[in-house]
């Protein structure tokens, strides 16, 4: 499934030719991806959701996610936003409720799990957050990253996600790997 929706959506920007809007969006399209990378930094032993898949490791789905998908979305998502206020309203909502019925999809079929109290109605919140900050950080970039951070924190708070562990064992990872390759 998670390669069926990377090609959908590339097939969707492929159509839409939302390529042509890369150098106005690329910094929220790299801002979405260093908050699904820093999920997984921050997170790493006590993770809200898992993403699945038969056919590709779990960190080859993870780099898919972060590279391809959420930036295609994102990509896709910005390139048709309406000018009223009222209009994007409608038009997030649309999004969020999409997004949710391909994760309700996604967690039938087993391909996402959740964790640690997380459920549908908090990936509500998170589709809503992703879907208003990426606009937000086309005109606000200082003032996106800001709420941003604030929300995080929020969340590991509400989570009581042990965050100086998971990046003690992150670091301690990343040294072995490098130890290993100089021996």
């Amino acid at each position: 499934m998670h390669i069926i929706v990377s090609l959908l959506l590339l097939a969707l920007n492929i159509q839409k030719k939302t390529w042509r809007n890369l150098p106005k969006y690329y910094h929220v399209l790299i801002y979405v991806s260093v908050f699904n990378c820093l999920y997984y930094v921050l997170c790493r032993n006590s993770l809200m959701w898992e993403l699945k898949c038969k056919t590709l490791s779990t960190r080859a789905v993870r780099v898919l996610h972060i590279l391809v998908v959420v930036p295609l979305l994102i990509l896709l998502y910005l390139s048709d936003v309406p000018k009223s206020l009222s209009k994007q309203i409608v038009y997030i909502c649309k999004w969020i409720m999409v997004s949710m019925f391909v994760e309700f999809i996604g967690q039938k079929l087993k391909m996402i799990s959740f964790h640690n109290g997380w459920n549908l109605y908090w990936s509500i919140l998170i589709y809503t957050k992703m879907y208003i900050y990426s606009m937000l950080m086309v005109k606000k970039p200082l003032l996106t990253w800001m709420i941003s951070i604030v929300s995080t924190i929020f969340f590991l708070l509400k989570f009581k996600v042990p965050v100086k562990h998971n990046v003690k064992m992150q670091l301690e990872g990343c040294r072995s790997k490098i130890n290993f390759k100089y021996r």
